[in-house]
């Protein structure tokens, strides 16, 4: 007989600990946790030299959370004495609040597939283990690991920025040319320029002229300053779309050919800076419907062809704001914990409410939009 439990969050990254550390706070324990590999997992597969670009600051005791942290109380600059962190110090984070928080997270447990069971609860097929039943499903993947590559002809002759892991093997003197204009593309030039390569970045748009005040919308002041140091070696050409990439075999260049009838050349493998969408993971694909690589949610964050199917991290939207960043999506975790408490028929504690709303985690007004994000 397979196991139940009430409520199943799976992923084990800044999501899915901050959900879990809000069930608790609240009172609940019907809960589990399912991590396919190690607590944090997408921050350990990070770059070694990529960093946080909101900084940690041990703003507590004024009342105001850490930026990076995922609980009222927490502070990964407290924590580990770092305000840019890497992947592999969040992580570190992430696990001791979890390890704090006593959160039942079952790690190395891969979820196959979620299936409808008649009595509108579901089944998880999990990878080398028996199902779980569960009434509640909260989707907490994150979206490193689902990098998106624009469906172009040629597309397979690039590579993604997630899968850049050293920079050691580029060489100085070859010019590279990297697809996107925002935080990504520029993380990769600057790395790149600090090894004295001229990067090329090309793009429909970028967020490095925007004046909007969403740090969403526009390159943040870490990225900016960095950049500025390497401006010389940093050439941002906007309105730029990519149609095609060839590889010229004789002279072993790729191509990249424009919309605008204009092309390109390099001799090293273009790299695509053009973000993430975990709407495309095998799991997600088929709990929610895809709009523009991104879920389809209702005012709860609900799925709108399951029931009680929630989607957590960088992937909801708010209004025009884009949930992309930490300190943004953490704001959902309180008022989900309520939503599907309330339908559980839990009544809820007025404390923990207002402590999450003092820290300026609680985020209840949801007005849906389609606007993207390249975190």
């Amino acid at each position: 007989m397979a196991q139940h439990v009430s409520i199943t969050v799976i992923g084990g990254g800044a999501a899915g600990i901050g959900f879990g550390a809000a069930l608790k706070s609240y009172g609940f324990r019907d809960f589990v946790i399912l991590e396919k590999g190690e607590i944090g997992d997408s921050f350990r597969s990070w770059n070694r030299h990529t960093r946080f670009i909101s900084p940690s600051f041990t703003t507590n005791g004024f009342g105001f959370p850490d930026l990076n942290a995922v609980t009222p109380e927490t502070s990964p600059a407290y924590t580990l004495g770092i305000e840019h962190l890497s992947g592999r110090d969040y992580a570190y984070y992430l696990q001791k609040v979890a390890q704090n928080k006593s959160l039942p997270i079952r790690v190395h447990t891969e979820v196959e597939e979620v299936k409808t069971l008649p009595d509108h609860r579901y089944a998880l097929q999990l990878v080398g283990q028996p199902p779980l039943v569960t009434d509640y499903v909260f989707v907490a993947i994150g979206d490193y690991a689902y990098p998106y590559v624009p469906k172009i002809p040629g597309s397979a002759y690039g590579i993604h920025y997630v899968d850049v892991k050293d920079y050691n093997h580029f060489k100085s003197g070859k010019e590279q040319v990297i697809i996107g204009g925002n935080e990504s593309a520029f993380d990769l030039a600057i790395n790149l320029a600090e090894k004295n390569i001229v990067n090329d970045l090309f793009s429909t748009e970028s967020a490095f002229n925007s004046n909007d005040p969403d740090p969403g919308h526009r390159l943040s002041t870490y990225t900016y300053e960095r950049y500025m140091a390497h401006a010389d070696l940093i050439n941002l050409n906007v309105g730029k779309s990519v149609l095609a990439i060839k590889h010229d075999h004789q002279d072993d260049d790729y191509v990249i050919l424009f919309k605008d009838g204009s092309i390109t050349k390099t001799e090293n493998q273009p790299i695509f800076a053009t973000g993430f969408a975990n709407i495309l993971s095998p799991l997600a694909e088929k709990l929610f419907i895809n709009k523009d690589n991104r879920p389809v949610l209702d005012e709860h964050d609900e799925s709108t062809i399951l029931p009680n199917v929630f989607m957590l991290g960088p992937q909801v939207q708010h209004g025009d704001a884009d949930l992309c960043y930490v300190y943004k999506y953490r704001q959902r975790f309180s008022p989900l914990a309520e939503t599907v408490l309330r339908r559980i028929g839990i009544e809820i504690n007025p404390r923990i409410t207002a402590m999450y709303r003092r820290a300026g985690m609680y985020l209840q007004e949801f007005d849906h939009c389609d606007v993207n994000c390249d975190c």
